[in-house]
């Protein structure tokens, strides 16, 4: 009995993660809904994939140590209320976030590609972001939307900006560079649960994958292939999923699908 109840907690936890395709801060209503179904704090602490939790407020402004780049967002009233995205000058960091009403800060390895880490260097030298004295938050208030803090020490120089919403070219292309990084972080992370987990999810799942990726809401397409490649060659996976999975890596491969890194003009 106690095998069972095990796995009975086991299947309602990972139920807690949505589907990729909502938008990273939207609710997804099915996943609101399973969720709300799981209420005690025990099931919550059954997923091993959760790290200890800490105040939201305090995490945002613990300060970088060394040459470092940061952005949070932040929306009490959307699914995904917190997100954060550290790298270090090499592009590795990570993403972490939560989600619903748990504490719990989930966390997904990042590694950008050259091409996307040179993008952002242009972006803030361009922008004059560390010399700059323009806050950057626009006469038209979108706090509804919640609010994006941008954090960048380099060469002994740290500035750190909050804003809703800018008028500022550069800081909009800069901070929907790193929303698209960390969607993609994060739909990795519900992808890699499904397969192991809830494998006859995948169909549906890839399906919003690629809508994003259609939407231009992910960062780095290419670095999709590896996951696809695995679910391709998995014979334990639905036959469905394996062929999606198979025409995705495809059209990333042909250059079908754009992101919000572009090139400099």
């Amino acid at each position: 009995m106690k095998v069972i109840s095990s796995l009975f907690v086991a299947v309602l936890v990972f139920g807690l993660f949505p589907n990729p395709s909502v938008d990273v801060g939207q609710a997804s209503s099915l996943s609101l809904l399973r969720y709300q179904a799981i209420q005690s704090e025990s099931v919550r602490r059954a997923s091993s994939l959760s790290s200890v939790s800490a105040p939201i407020q305090s995490e945002s402004e613990r300060p970088l140590s060394g040459d470092a780049l940061r952005y949070t967002f932040e929306n009490p009233r959307f699914y995904i209320p917190w997100i954060q995205l550290d790298l270090s000058p090499e592009g590795v960091g990570s993403v972490r976030f939560r989600r619903g009403e748990s504490d719990d800060t989930l966390d997904r390895k990042v590694k950008l590609l050259p091409s996307t880490l040179s993008r952002i260097a242009e972006l803030i030298a361009r922008s004059g972001f560390l010399t700059s004295g323009d806050d950057y938050q626009s006469k038209r208030d979108f706090a509804h939307l919640g609010w994006m803090t941008i954090s960048v020490n380099q060469g002994g120089k740290q500035r750190t900006v909050r804003f809703n919403y800018t008028d500022n070219r550069d800081m909009s292309q800069l901070s929907e560079i790193f929303r698209a990084i960390s969607n993609q972080a994060i739909t990795l992370f519900d992808i890699d649960l499904s397969i192991q987990h809830q494998p006859l999810d995948l169909p549906r799942m890839l399906e919003s994958v690629e809508n994003e990726l259609h939407l231009e809401r992910l960062a780095e397409p290419d670095q999709l292939i590896p996951t696809l490649r695995d679910i391709a060659q998995d014979d334990t996976l639905p036959l469905i999923a394996r062929n999606h999975a198979t025409r995705m890596i495809s059209s990333i491969q042909k250059g079908k699908f754009r992101s919000p890194v572009k090139p400099a003009k």
